[in-house]
């Protein structure tokens, strides 16, 4: 990555995918100070502080998360709810993107207010930066936005776009990517 100064990234999650795509950002060049992680476990953020020094680790959503350009969803499924409340006041502008299995962009842009919306179904072996994820952007997501998610998910491995949302079905079944390996936003 260049040394122009990197939009900020916000991602609500700290477990196994975001560490994997957040690991890899670190590698490529991105500053950890560009990264913003709300993670509730306090155990779970000494370990991502003790891995990725620097990065702004929260153990609540607050206002600087209104700071980032792009708001990555990394927590289980059955936790949306639960962990978008206290972020819907701040992250409306935000360009958001969910590596949550089930969760439709629907659901996103109810709890969000942003119609800037991509899914991601990144696979198991993305922990490896070997995955493969299906991606559906709603149709506010520009061809900018597009662009960022894919270099986001770059250190994931191979990525593609999908026409219709219930594609991602399809590929869930295929690439095996519906397991919840997003996060430990439940207790361990």
């Amino acid at each position: 990555m260049s040394t122009a100064p990197q939009p900020t990234l916000a991602f609500i999650g700290g477990g196994n995918m975001a560490s994997a795509i957040i690991g890899g950002l670190l590698r490529a060049g991105r500053p950890a100070a560009s990264v913003i992680v709300v993670e509730p476990f306090e155990a779970q953020r000494a370990k991502l502080a003790a891995e990725f020094p620097g990065l702004r680790l929260l153990a609540a959503a607050d206002t600087s998360l209104a700071e980032a350009a792009l708001l990555v969803w990394a927590v289980k499924p059955q936790l949306f709810g639960e962990a978008a409340a206290p972020c819907a006041g701040a992250v409306a502008g935000a360009l958001q993107l969910s590596v949550m299995a089930g969760i439709r962009s629907d659901s996103i842009v109810a709890a969000t207010g942003s119609q800037r919306v991509v899914r991601a179904m990144p696979n198991t072996p993305a922990l490896i930066g070997q995955g493969i994820a299906g991606l559906f952007a709603r149709e506010a997501v520009t061809a900018a936005d597009k662009a960022l998610v894919e270099q986001v998910l770059a250190p994931t491995g191979q990525t593609l776009w999908v026409q219709a949302e219930s594609d991602l079905d399809a590929v869930t079944a295929l690439s095996g990517s519906g397991r919840p390996t997003s996060s430990t936003w439940s207790r361990p």
